[in-house]
């Protein structure tokens, strides 16, 4: 996954991940097999075979979902990579597209723009790029091609989905909101093409030469007569269809997709006109020659596959996990979503789910949903349900880094911890655990009182919470189930007692449900920007991206003391403040002070309850080498298909599933 991209990952049980790990003694291992230093032995095929949820597109500027994503991961390229260094152990930054590392120009830029007079630093950044770049079909890239599709991505006729990539987020280009909304020309945009090969970006915000380089991925190209060829009217906008076929679709990274059947597979072949294969500095990388992505979903089918040699990789759910939990295969690797109880707390719409017999307002009462909070073990649910994952108190997971140069975590941060023992109630950080069923059964009570003195209850309602999961798979039956017994328990000896159910629907649209008012509760994780923690607001104070029906952090005030003075904003406002506007470039401290505290406000509503922090239980098949032989972090993981190689090609590893009859043993 790019750097700084924001993706909504649905919970999918088998959504399994590309990281392998290196296996030394891996079967019918043979040392003419190994890879070579370029990987241009046409007579050799290694497809690496996966499985995921289909796209809806992959549109650079209109994707959502993690399924959207992952073409894009392959046929796209970066203006400067993230590789692991020699030893393996860890991460370097080189040039990618650019032909060197970007040159801060920020002195021939003051006052101008909009910059300060006196900016000196970290406002505008010069580009060079290599003079061999071209797209799949052969055609050169240059600068125009950097310019046409940043244009198309704030084409304020099209209102693109990824617009914010380009104006809202950490890269905000100089002018481009305004532009974006209509309200200014093309010239006045902070993208200036120097010449064929050079352009400079002016930013609104000033950035650390890290910062720029990790989120200078917002850069995604479009091939502008695909992209054209595409448009059309829809409603008062303007559409293209651009990444929803392969004829459709444009490749400037090391693979294109050569296939592609809605609703069952994507293939991917290499790209030939890549840089990569033809510039030296990739030996022994890329041995992947194709990637076979299958569209499904239930984890027993994926499994099968697995065991019989047809996959490449498979995810582990807890039953699995006492048969193939000790496997040399099996990874745990620790992803950047935290897995949160979003619920819908608008009482007329809730209200208007009311029939006869069933009850549905109950969750608009915020002592009621504290209750939940209680009756949540964190850690019997990862132990019982999702093993493997770590019990969740923040919005925020252990893989988000606050400073990049000390390594320092955002979760580590004095700010950051003092908010949850604040919240959670205790004054040792590790004594916290979200658990506590004597006042799970208090806030019951109070919630009843007041539910009752609205009129909303009464002695004879049964209440139902309907709980929209993506599918009825076993992962999900469980987590109901878990559910259910929680607030049973909780419910004992109060006025709810016996009498709240937990209905389980599936829906597949269940996040875009959400949006408008017809889900009572649903399983979401935001995740992306695992070095900029503070973008993370992004997901809980915008409209565009919240998931909690009935809340308004536009509306939402909250009062944050800087500096010794008292400061109140809106919710959306301080995340406007830390990320766009006037405290992008503050200390650490300052910005982990404003993130810590709206976190904590955020969580205060009991409408986001966080319940795990996401690491996934993978099994690799006994072909694969990785790159590195543990997770490194999410910028390289584990060195990704980019150092993937195998032991055996595609009819060797075909001949040996054969011989052991498609029965393979892990």
């Amino acid at each position: 996954m790019k750097k700084n991209l924001r993706v909504l990952f649905l919970l999918v049980a088998s959504c399994a991940l590309l990281s392998c790990v290196k296996k030394n003694d891996s079967p019918a291992a043979h040392a003419d097999n190994t890879a070579d230093d370029s990987f241009d032995d046409s007579s050799h095929r290694y497809t690496y075979r996966t499985t995921g949820s289909a796209p809806s597109t992959w549109n650079p500027t209109d994707w959502q979902m993690a399924s959207d994503r992952l073409p894009l991961d392959y046929t796209c390229d970066g203006l400067y990579e993230f590789n692991l260094n020699e030893t393996r152990d860890g991460y370097v930054i080189e040039p990618g597209m650019a032909s060197k590392m970007p040159e801060d120009v920020t002195a021939s830029y003051a006052g101008r723009y909009g910059l300060p007079a006196d900016a000196k630093s970290g406002y505008a950044w010069k580009i060079h790029l290599r003079d061999d770049l071209c797209w799949d079909n052969g055609e050169k890239i240059d600068v125009d091609d950097f310019i046409y599709s940043a244009q198309q991505f704030l084409n304020p006729k099209m209102k693109n989905y990824r617009a914010s990539s380009l104006y809202a987020d950490s890269l905000q280009l100089v002018g481009a909101e305004d532009y974006y909304e209509g309200k200014g020309s093309w010239d006045n945009v902070g993208l200036i093409k120097d010449d064929d090969l050079t352009f400079t970006l002016v930013l609104k915000n000033s950035l650390t030469p890290f910062m720029f380089l990790y989120n200078s991925s917002s850069f995604v190209l479009l091939r502008e007569d695909l992209y054209e060829a595409g448009k059309k009217e829809s409603g008062d906008l303007i559409k293209s269809s651009y990444g929803t076929s392969v004829e459709s679709s444009a490749s400037y990274g090391p693979y294109k997709i050569s296939a592609y059947q809605p609703d069952k597979s994507m293939t991917l072949t290499r790209n030939e006109k890549w840089r990569g294969y033809h510039d030296g500095l990739h030996k022994g990388q890329y041995q992947t020659t194709g990637l076979y992505i299958q569209y499904i979903i239930e984890h027993q089918t994926i499994l099968s596959l697995f065991l019989q040699g047809e996959l490449d990789d498979t995810a582990l759910v807890t039953k699995d996990l006492d048969k193939y939990g000790a496997s040399e295969y099996h990874l745990i690797n620790p992803l950047y979503y935290t897995w949160k109880f979003s619920f819908n707390i608008d009482r007329e719409s809730l209200l208007k789910e009311n029939v006869p017999g069933e009850n549905h307002v109950v969750i608009s009462n915020i002592n009621f949903r504290h209750g939940v909070s209680l009756a949540i073990d964190r850690q019997k649910y990862c132990d019982t349900v999702t093993i493997g994952s770590t019990p969740g108190y923040g919005l925020l997971n252990y893989s988000f880094v606050a400073d990049p140069e000390k390594n320092i975590l955002y979760r580590d941060t004095p700010e950051a911890q003092a908010t949850l023992m604040e919240f959670y109630g205790t004054d040792n950080y590790e004594d916290i655990t979200g658990y506590d069923l004597v006042a799970a059964r208090s806030y019951f009570r109070k919630a009843w009182n007041e539910l009752a003195a609205a009129g909303d209850v009464k002695d004879s309602d049964k209440f139902f919470i309907d709980f929209h999961t993506y599918g009825s798979d076993e992962i999900y039956m469980q987590t109901v189930t878990f559910v259910q017994d929680a607030i049973n328990e909780a419910a004992k000896g109060t006025p709810f007692d016996s009498k709240i159910t937990v209905r389980q629907v599936t829906d597949q649209n269940y996040y875009d449900n959400m949006k408008t008012g017809n889900v009572d509760l649903a399983m979401t994780a935001w995740g992306g920007s695992s070095f900029d923690p503070y973008d993370v607001l992004w997901c809980y104070c915008t409209n565009e991206a919240l998931n909690e029906y009935g809340f308004d952090p536009y509306k939402e005030m909250h009062t944050i003391n800087i500096g010794g003075k008292n400061i109140t904003k809106s919710l959306n406002g301080w995340y406007q403040a830390l990320c766009v506007n006037e405290y992008t470039s503050a200390p650490f401290d300052t910005r982990n002070k404003i993130l810590a505290s709206c976190e904590g406000k955020l969580l205060s509503y009991y409408n986001m309850i966080p319940v795990r922090y996401h690491n996934s239980n993978v099994m690799i098949s006994q072909r694969i080498v990785n790159g590195a032989d543990h997770y490194i972090n999410d910028l390289v993981k584990r060195g990704g298909i980019q150092y993937m190689t195998y032991t055996m090609d595609d009819d060797e590893w075909a001949a040996y599933c054969e011989a052991n009859n498609k029965q393979l043993q892990y």
